[in-house]
């Protein structure tokens, strides 16, 4: 299998197992540590449940095999008698399965493991987790591009570049010697603004710096000055954008009040009315303005992000040309429809009932399918996913990765173990955009921050 990248602490994590609390399994092994199979090929999970390191003769094991997150296939209990517990799986078809592991007390409850954080939150249920994924190469869209899938975006951004962007820049402390940093607000002609935080280098000569543009994933709250400043400190222009285009710089209960009001699940019953199209506009209009700074060498222009940051950064690589490096980790809003393949849905009609998905709603949201957008990505580009990840998961993430032309560099890497919220850390994107940085600033004889 060509340019799969696997993390390199995978291997080790096996031997030392998973402990959350006084409950742990040791030596959680899948026998492909990798995690990929071939059609028909039996996947086999091993490992011992102990508590405090010792068997636990009143409490068992429950092994909870999922396909696509969507469909129990397996449920069995183990006893916690110091032998290890073995379960198995095979398809005929690719795709991904999902493995979750639970405590079940003497009262025949499933037991809360205290500060569960090796897992993603809100599974304080789960004492581990793992995945696979079969023949991910062959997982494909679920439905088709619409035929007039270009003409609409080519559309929306002559909409966008007839509405100036009327910038409001406010200089903030940075808090970093040698960096400034600003608030902005852009008019990007929807809803709402964009808003984010931009940070340059102090005293940036014109057309001498790359930029880069990253994004708020989907929470409620502030975008992360942080971010934008840690990247300007490698030698650039850096962006970070909001993706509801509230005010940045305020206090968290003004972005629980506004963002809660946000039903984006509710608006698909229309192209132009579905809430994502005017997020990616927000980000393609950011895109717009970090590439009329007049620090920007006209050539260097990086997206990242995860999850719906991810999202974001894919739209702004597959719709304006002039990007060069895409980081796209962990992408949401990939597979609106995915359900017609047997797959979860995308956010955010994960767990919307299947009436909702209307023929209207079903006909207006591939517009906005990370998994289409990514059908028009010309540039560089890393992807990563996770095989423990139940919020973007792994299948829809290859359905996009899968979509990218032939020719385009890219390559995606990949972890077993791990799932969302940041527990997934795409190493070969990092690796990439060190290098990135290091070769441009050698070539030019250093950077520092002054």
């Amino acid at each position: 299998m060509k340019r799969i990248f696997v993390l390199s602490a995978l291997i080790c994590m096996s031997a030392c197992g998973v402990f959350a609390g006084d409950f742990g399994i040791r030596d959680l092994k899948i026998d492909h540590p990798n995690g990929f199979y071939q059609r028909g090929e039996t996947i086999v999970v091993t490992g011992t449940l102990l508590k405090a390191g010792k068997p636990a003769p009143d409490c068992k094991l429950r092994a909870i095999t999922r396909w696509e997150s969507v469909k129990v296939v397996d449920t069995r209990d183990f006893p916690c008698d110091g032998k290890p517990f073995r379960v198995t799986f095979a398809s005929d078809a690719p795709g991904w399965v999902y493995f979750a592991f639970q405590v079940i007390g003497p009262d025949g409850k499933v037991v809360e493991i205290p500060g569960a954080k090796v897992l993603q939150r809100l599974k304080k249920k789960q004492v581990a987790e793992i995945g696979a994924m079969i023949a991910p190469e062959e997982i494909r869209t679920a439905d088709k591009i619409p035929d007039d899938f270009d003409e609409f975006w080519k559309n929306e951004l002559a909409k966008l570049d007839a509405v100036p962007m009327d910038p409001v820049l406010e200089k903030i402390d940075s808090g970093r010697e040698g960096i400034d940093l600003y608030t902005v607000k852009l008019d990007a002609g929807v809803s709402r603004p964009v808003t984010g935080y931009l940070a340059v280098p102090a005293g940036a000569k014109e057309k001498a710096f790359p930029i880069y543009l990253t994004f708020l994933s989907g929470v409620n709250g502030d975008a992360s000055r942080n971010e934008a400043l840690n990247v300007a400190g490698k030698g650039c222009v850096a962006m970070i954008a909001t993706w509801h285009g509230f005010d940045v710089n305020r206090e968290q209960k003004y972005y629980t009040e506004n963002c809660n009001k946000i039903k984006a699940y509710k608006t698909g019953g229309t192209r132009e009315g579905f809430y994502f199209r005017e997020v990616f506009v927000r980000a393609l209009r950011a895109a717009q303005y970090l590439k009329s700074r007049p620090e920007w060498n006209g050539k260097d222009f990086l997206v990242g992000g995860g999850s719906l940051a991810g999202a974001q950064a894919a739209a702004v690589a597959a719709l304006d040309p002039q990007v060069t490096i895409a980081f796209i980790h962990t992408p949401s809003h990939c597979g609106y429809n995915a359900d017609l393949a047997g797959r979860k849905r995308a956010l955010p009609f994960h767990w919307v009932p299947d009436t909702w998905m209307t023929p209207e709603v079903r006909k207006s949201v591939p517009y906005c399918d990370v998994a289409y957008l990514a059908s028009r990505i010309r540039c560089e580009s890393y992807f990563c996913t996770a095989f423990s990840d139940e919020v973007c998961t792994p299948s829809n993430v290859y359905s996009a990765y899968n979509n990218v032309p032939e020719g385009v560099k890219k390559a995606i890497t990949t972890n077993p173990r791990t799932g969302h919220y940041g527990t997934t850390v795409d190493t070969r994107a990092r690796k990439r955009m060190n290098k990135f940085f290091t070769d441009y600033w050698k070539s030019r004889g250093g950077f520092k921050v002054k």
